[in-house]
């Protein structure tokens, strides 16, 4: 999957200062969006000394406070910036290069869990899918879903929750609960049956992955790793019929039964099929933003 802690700076705790509201979490000036006493507006940022913040996009750093004045650099999305100060709409920051500029109030947020890459595909649901009004597990059911029901997608990211849209609404939904195709009964048997027939072990000569090299070239194309919690993948599997156990190998690698697990496109290798990776033979469970990118590409699962 795609590494945003790579690029992203890391911050500690939320963003709150004394006498100052905790910025939206949307990027949204909306009093209801905020968190803490909504009778506080955003403005009393300008009390706070250099609150960080995230660019929601690829966002024009302007040389003064009107969006008609000239662009002093642009900064990708998810890049952190510092607030100097809050001028109505506007926003006086200081970016990673040293420049100060301005930017619109809209384009900041404090979560990076509302930082997407834009994506445009359908995917179908589980049964139950949680759709919630946050990208967090504690924001609220809105509804949920029967099996196979459509969701477009419209933002992916390597966190828990993208961003969908449902009869023209938005909302947030556990990646791990997608699927590229539809489901149906008939393939848990598939997917049990060539778990357990195939081959386990494969023998691969070349460079195998590890927390140093972080990206290779396995027998079945680029090889990537990722760390997060499996337990809604497992459980998605066991829907599907497999009941190996779930387990973690002596070296960190996640496993499944006698599989390697890994994420993968699924519309090229669907869920419960089996592919060779550098570290043994893999049996696919989750996706990621990462396929619709490299149709090819393996993101292994690991405790590194």
């Amino acid at each position: 999957m795609n590494k945003y802690t790579k690029f992203i700076p890391v911050f500690a705790g939320l963003l709150l200062f004394p006498g100052t509201q905790l910025y939206a979490l949307d990027g949204s000036k909306n009093g209801a969006n905020l968190i803490g006493n909504t009778s506080t507006n955003f403005e009393n940022l300008s009390t706070a000394k250099m609150q960080k913040m995230y660019l929601l996009s690829d966002t024009k750093i302007l040389t003064s406070n009107s969006t008609a004045s000239a662009v002093l650099e642009t900064q990708l999305s998810g890049t952190q910036v510092s607030v100097v100060s809050v001028d109505g709409s506007m926003c006086q920051v200081l970016t990673n290069t040293g420049n100060i500029g301005y930017v619109s109030i809209d384009a900041l947020t404090s979560q990076k869990e509302y930082i997407f890459v834009a994506e445009n595909v359908t995917m179908y649901a589980s049964k139950g899918t949680e759709l919630r009004s946050i990208p967090s597990d504690k924001g609220e059911v809105l509804r949920t879903t029967e099996l196979n029901d459509e969701l477009q997608i419209t933002g992916s990211n390597d966190l828990k929750y993208w961003r969908v849209v449902v009869d023209g609404a938005t909302y947030y939904v556990d990646h791990e609960q997608l699927n590229v195709k539809k489901t149906y009964a008939a393939t848990a048997a598939v997917v049990t049956e060539s778990a357990n027939t195939a081959q386990a072990t494969i023998t691969w000569n070349g460079t195998a992955l590890n927390p140093s090299s972080g990206t290779i070239i396995g027998p079945s194309g680029k090889e990537t790793y990722y760390n997060l919690n499996m337990s809604g993948v497992v459980n998605i599997m066991r829907g599907m019929g497999n009941t190996d156990e779930y387990w973690v190998r002596e070296d960190g690698v996640k496993m499944l039964g006698n599989y390697v697990m890994v994420a993968a496109n699924l519309s090229l290798r669907p869920r419960g099929s089996l592919v060779q990776t550098s570290l043994g033979m893999g049996i696919v469970c989750d996706t990621g933003g990462f396929a619709y990118s490299n149709t090819t590409q393996l993101d292994i699962a690991v405790a590194w």
